[in-house]
């Protein structure tokens, strides 16, 4: 084993923080980023607030160096201990103290503060979004990988305290996310590890690789020898990664990279050596707020170098904005002018298939009034908004005009932070205007055709992909899921097969919501009021089955609501059978 490096001083801090000798540390960022912003002095009793301990020397650390490293390794926080101890981590497990404690001056620049004696002066990248409403089904299967290549282990953090016998995937995902990490990964049956980045030279294998049982549900598979099953949480990663400039030429999984030139040393583990020291000289952002300076008065504030404080409004969505059931949708985009509210009114739209899918019996009959709903939203778009005046209308307005049910409201809170320079929008999905290149085929005998669906269930879309790492390699995607990520994106030539599982999907809700329906209140049953009434009260939302039954929407048999949708399927099947989508979704948010 190589040996450890020695550090000049603080041997106690060393011995209690060095980091396990496979964890592979990634060169600082030296593309620009946006600054940190100072959060604050908390706590480093035990050397492990941040779990990543930077092998930098201390001699010469400044506050710049070393957010450029937790930049470098894709960490959310940066610490400072002892006048130069670099720490990073993407979540802080000490307290909060008073700023006093972090007076220490930074070994490489004494006009900035660097913690203190068991004390980190602490900064955190703005560009991260929220991790609070993080759960584990954000996390994406990305398939089987090598367990470790030449540069270490492929993902850097074990999760020893976890029951090896009783190791699943939703264990190991519960785990990570509890740690704030992006990257998870289920190993040899029984390990659990998490992680930021992968490991440079880290391989895709053949999913048949990752064969091993679970030990704690033999049903599942958890990688393999020397295979591990990597799971994704992009809610974890930075919206702006370091050498973000060309976020459309990022694959969709992440893969291993040192965000560096060539001058730069590659990967390197905290046991080894120092890299080679280079001629390279490595401009570092500044940083945006600096710890308070320790005395009774404050330091004259000078515009050159420090920015005005600002104070905004913060209004966050609720992560259920409209529900049926057991289904909630997904907040719709903020608005402000005609583009803008279109891709609102596309965000609803392509939704509504989902709902039926997964609000469960009875509640799914209220899924047609969520499609009313978007309806709704789509009238707003064209009578109130203007095309290129921001400001002509609001997502606000319209809501308090046709309110979302069943979800909850939006928070409203107040920060102060550091005015920026320049205002940057985080990258978003652009959902295309929602043009279905799946068509609904007509029958006249049943009486089923464009916009007159069996049971009024529509095809659901299949459109241009809205994820700009994904589109240029699948252009097309089929919305099922009301977070779009976990959707099934197609090739060009895969169209005809999108287009036969959204015929499969549109058949499963004709049967399991039109058929069903028929079936207790359809003609000829004697039940059809004693059924609506069970069935209202089965639901949160009574009345919007109560009205579909006073309208007569079961009206048909549950034998003949059946025979339609079957030829229903049977009809769509064949007129998308040679379906191209040629002409269609050639530019990323178009259509």
């Amino acid at each position: 084993m190589a040996p450890i490096r020695a550090w000049a001083a603080l041997a106690a801090i060393t011995l209690a923080s060095t980091a396990q000798a496979w964890h592979v540390e990634l060169p600082p960022c030296v593309d620009p980023f946006q600054p940190f912003l100072y959060t604050g002095c908390f706590a480093n009793l035990d050397g492990k607030s941040l779990n990543y301990r930077s092998s930098t020397s201390s001699k010469d650390m400044t506050t710049e160096k070393c957010v450029a490293e937790c930049k470098g390794n894709g960490y959310r926080y940066a610490g400072l201990e002892y006048g130069g101890v670099c720490y990073c981590g993407n979540t802080v497990k000490g307290d909060e103290l008073d700023s006093s404690k972090c007076s220490f001056k930074c070994n490489g620049n004494t006009d900035e503060y660097c913690g203190g004696d068991k004390s980190m002066s602490l900064y955190s990248d703005p560009t991260f979004p929220p991790a609070s409403d993080v759960e584990i089904e954000n996390y994406v299967d990305t398939g089987c990988w090598t367990g470790s290549s030449s540069a270490g282990r492929t993902l850097s953090w074990p999760q020893d305290q976890l029951n090896a016998a009783q190791m699943t995937p939703d264990l190991c995902l519960s785990a990570c996310r509890d740690g704030g990490f992006p990257f998870a990964g289920v190993e040899f049956g029984q390990e659990c590890w998490c992680g930021v980045v992968l490991a440079n030279d880290t391989q895709k294998v053949d999913v048949g690789e990752c064969n091993m049982p679970c030990h704690g549900d033999a049903s599942q598979q958890c990688g393999g020898r020397s295979r591990i099953n990597i799971f994704l949480a992009k809610e974890f990663q930075s919206l702006e990664p370091c050498g973000h400039e060309s976020p459309s030429e990022e694959p969709s999984v992440p893969l291993p990279s040192s965000s560096t030139s060539s001058t730069i040393a590659s990967t390197s583990t905290t046991t080894s050596q120092a890299p080679p020291e280079t001629t390279t000289t490595i401009q570092y952002p500044p940083i945006t707020t600096p710890p308070p300076v320790m005395t009774t008065t404050k330091a004259p504030v000078t515009t050159t170098s420090k920015p005005a404080v600002c104070t905004t409004e913060i209004v966050t969505p609720p992560k259920d904005e409209y529900c049926c059931g057991k289904w909630c949708s997904s907040p719709l985009p903020d608005f402000g002018d005609l583009g803008s509210c279109l891709i609102s009114k596309a965000k609803c739209k392509i939704q509504v298939a989902s709902c039926l899918k997964y609000a469960g019996w009875p509640a799914a009959l209220e899924c047609f009034d969520f499609g009313k709903w978007c309806g709704n939203v789509s009238t707003y778009c064209s009578s109130k908004c203007k095309k290129g005046k921001p400001g002509s209308c609001s997502k606000k307005e319209c809501f308090s005009q046709k309110p979302p049910k069943g979800g909850n409201k939006p928070t409203t809170t107040m920060k102060t932070v550091p005015c920026a320079t320049t205002t940057t929008v985080p990258p978003t999905p652009d959902v295309p205007e929602p043009t279905n290149i799946c068509i609904q085929p007509t029958n006249r005998l049943y009486g089923y055709g464009p916009g007159k669906p069996v049971g009024d269930v529509e095809l659901p879309f299949v459109s241009c992909n809205d994820l700009a790492d994904d589109w240029k390699q699948n252009p097309f995607k089929l919305y099922w899921h009301t977070d779009s990520r976990k959707c099934k994106p197609f090739k060009r030539p895969q169209v005809p097969g999108a287009c036969a599982d959204a015929c499969k999907e549109q058949f499963d809700s004709c049967k399991d919501v039109y058929a069903k329906g028929c079936s207790s209140w359809g003609p000829g049953r004697k039940s059809r009021r004693s059924g609506s009434l069970m069935a209202t009260s089965m639901s949160p939302n009574p009345a919007a089955i109560e009205k579909r039954f006073l309208f007569g929407l079961f009206k048909d048999s549950f034998g003949t609501a059946t025979l339609k949708c079957k030829a229903q399927y049977t009809d769509c099947l064949k007129v998308n059978k040679n379906v191209t989508g040629a002409g269609k979704c050639t530019t990323y948010g178009g259509n």
